[in-house]
């Protein structure tokens, strides 16, 4: 995978990782908890978390080794 694919990647996957853990956030505030789907939303956004840090830091060392 080349730089600026890994870069577009991690950057999609660190977004969404963040809107789903807003989500799950939000979900906890309102009257109808569903803890199921909580748990679930916080454990997807915390793998697109991590795979969004993993690709970008794939990308910066990438950069790196290529001078």
């Amino acid at each position: 995978m080349d730089v600026v694919s890994a870069k577009v990647l991690g950057t999609g996957a660190f977004v969404f990782g963040l809107i789903f853990i807003t989500t799950s956030a939000v979900r906890l505030s309102r009257a109808d908890l569903d803890i199921v789907l909580v748990l679930l939303n916080s454990a997807l956004g915390i793998l697109l978390l991590y795979a969004g840090v993993r690709l970008w830091r794939f990308a910066l060392r990438g950069a790196k080794h290529d001078r």
